[in-house]
């Protein structure tokens, strides 16, 4: 039985104080209510249904005990790749606190915090910039008193998932909401925090759906296809006689 939300290190890492300054758009709200979750709290109920697991699988998905005969295959350069982007960790919104999860428990409806230089742990719509900028009512002028404009960009790269040729920077709109942005699994932080609800996991993530189609690594990097075609036919050969065995 899938045990919901496995915490990594029963450590929770801080006890912040979500404040009401975050400006949420309508189709923000509409979105957190269609996924029965709070931006303060997290899930506003519990879900004891089955709940796939976010794990992505690798470009080559062979059985794990293939990597002990067959070290090479880990050195191939899309394997490379994946376990460098693959997201491992996420902090996550529960009961008011931000708490530290395994990336692989994580479910849609979850609220995740990203900082500079965090791997994002799942296909994930942004609801706002920094890290604690809530607010729900209509001064727009007054919740952005002493906030620095520049400081709430967030600037993130995708390139190694779906080769978009340079980073993505994301501001404020005028009225203090961020607009409908969805950042993809595996992309990096480059700058800033974002505070961001979880809406695909697993399979349904962009770059697993690029791996199933053949279209992931992007652009130069070829993974199976850089490894020559006869060592291809080896390891393929040699994995399958080891099955027979």
């Amino acid at each position: 039985m899938h045990i919901k939300h496995i915490l990594k290190s029963q450590h929770i890492i801080h006890n912040i104080h979500v404040t009401e300054k975050m400006r949420l758009s309508r189709e923000h709200k509409e979105l957190l209510a269609s996924l029965s979750t709070n931006y303060k709290t997290g899930p506003t109920k519990s879900n004891n249904s089955h709940q796939e697991l976010n794990i992505i699988d690798p470009p080559l998905n062979f059985p794990k005990w293939a990597c002990f005969i067959l070290p090479c295959i880990k050195y191939i350069p899309s394997m490379k790749l994946f376990k460098k982007i693959v997201p491992r960790e996420a902090e996550v919104r529960l009961r008011s606190r931000w708490v530290c999860y395994d990336a692989s428990s994580l479910n849609k409806g979850d609220i995740i915090r990203l900082n500079e230089g965090d791997i994002v742990p799942a296909d994930v719509q942004l609801l706002n910039l920094g890290l604690d900028f809530v607010f729900d009512g209509d001064d727009t002028e007054e919740i952005r008193k002493g906030f620095d404009d520049d400081a709430l960009e967030l600037v993130i790269d995708s390139s190694q998932i779906n080769g978009a040729p340079k980073p993505q920077t994301i501001s404020l709109n005028g009225d203090g909401t961020v607009g409908a942005e969805e950042l993809y699994a595996g992309s990096v932080v480059l700058q800033g925090e974002a505070i961001a609800v979880v809406v695909k996991v697993g399979k349904e993530v962009l770059l697993s759906r690029l791996i199933k189609q053949g279209h992931w690594p992007p652009q130069e990097n070829k993974g199976w296809q850089a490894v020559p075609k006869d060592e291809q036919e080896d390891i393929s050969l040699q994995i399958h006689e080891q099955e027979l065995v």
